[in-house]
């Protein structure tokens, strides 16, 4: 039956880049090969926003605006990974909004984010669990709380480079034993790079409820987004969120926060490569990213690489990129071969 299906989907061309990104994730892996994940995740990434949710964003945010609610633009400091854990076809998920197929933050999300930093962090005689400040704001088991924390939406073209998604990898470095607990972790296993997808952007905040208690929990998002960070593996760096100005204007960002490529650059390139493989940067990009060089991640001599050698044809090379591949030849000289990008620089 999966035969059969893929032979099917196999017909299908790639359809409109504003097509629903969810609806081609759940439906559409249809590449036989070991890359076909990760196939799936790229051509995910670069689906563009419809016009439709525009027109939709747009009409959400007036809406809130005409029930008074309070509406607050944050931006995603690097990535964002909401709902990585969540069933889905792929062993990874992200919140994509069920009818447009761009990212989200449940509401629930960020209640439960705010309310945890309130118990953990904020002084105790006035936010412990069942002080009237917290059940006001928060709610208990016979209350939701006077609250309403909205969905936020995704504002349409605020992503990096135009892009609300971005693909990332997770590398295991030990799943022997992870998966069976037997077999000890060695420094000669071989690490499997899982491919993921993540958002970036602006997300338009909405906060709904008496004034001076909406107030206090922006106020607690506020710490929670910039200190804790949101979603999954908020201790790599990803998750973090700052409220903007007004204006749009954005708060100056520490450099200590935007830290998750770095993280995963350093993590990719220590770990051992599929034999005959090797790992490196792509440096000295030239004529558009039709070519450049690579610094092996072991050392040595940069080596060549051309566009034309990229596994996803039509890709450009870019300065940052980190990349796997074979050595080859080409008039003579080594050159990089069956290159496979694995992480994009975040800028």
């Amino acid at each position: 039956m999966s035969g059969f299906r893929r032979n099917v989907l196999g017909q299908i061309s790639r359809p409109p880049a504003d097509s629903h990104t969810g609806l081609w994730l759940d439906k559409f892996l249809k590449d036989k090969e070991d890359n076909a994940k990760r196939n799936l995740v790229n051509e995910a990434a670069d689906f563009k926003v419809s016009p439709l949710y525009v027109n939709f964003y747009n009409r959400w945010k007036r809406a809130l605006e005409a029930r008074g609610a309070v509406c607050k633009p944050a931006r995603v400091l690097g990535r964002l990974a909401i709902n990585l854990g969540a069933e889905g076809v792929l062993e990874t998920a992200i919140a994509l909004h069920h009818t447009y197929g761009v990212p989200y933050i449940p509401g629930s999300a960020l209640k439960g984010l705010a309310s945890h930093y309130a118990m953990n962090h904020l002084n105790p005689v006035e936010w412990g669990k069942k002080k009237p400040a917290f059940q006001i704001v928060f709610g208990d088991t016979s209350s939701a709380g006077y609250i309403n924390f909205y969905d936020a939406l995704y504002i349409p073209g605020s992503g990096y480079k135009g892009k609300a998604l971005w693909p990332d990898v997770i590398t295991v470095h030990h799943p022997d034993y992870y998966q069976s607990g037997k077999t000890p972790p060695a420094d000669w296993d071989s690490p499997t790079p899982i491919p993921f997808l993540t958002a970036t952007g602006n997300f338009l905040i909405a906060l709904e409820g008496v004034g001076e208690w909406v107030e206090a929990a922006f106020e607690i998002l506020k710490l929670a987004l910039k200190e804790e960070g949101i979603g999954a593996k908020t201790s790599s760096g990803y998750g973090r969120m700052i409220f903007m100005k007004e204006g749009g204007e954005s708060i100056t960002v520490p450099p200590s926060v935007a830290v998750s490529f770095a993280l995963q650059r350093k993590e990719v390139l220590q770990a051992t490569p599929p034999p005959g493989r090797v790992r490196g940067t792509v440096v000295d990009v030239r004529e558009n990213g039709r070519y450049g060089k690579i610094n092996p991640s072991r050392g040595g001599a940069a080596i060549r690489v051309h566009t034309k050698q990229l596994r996803h044809a039509g890709q450009p090379l870019v300065d940052g990129q980190v990349v796997e591949y074979r050595i080859g030849s080409y008039q003579g000289n080594p050159q990089a071969e069956d290159v496979e990008i694995l992480l994009q620089p975040d800028g």
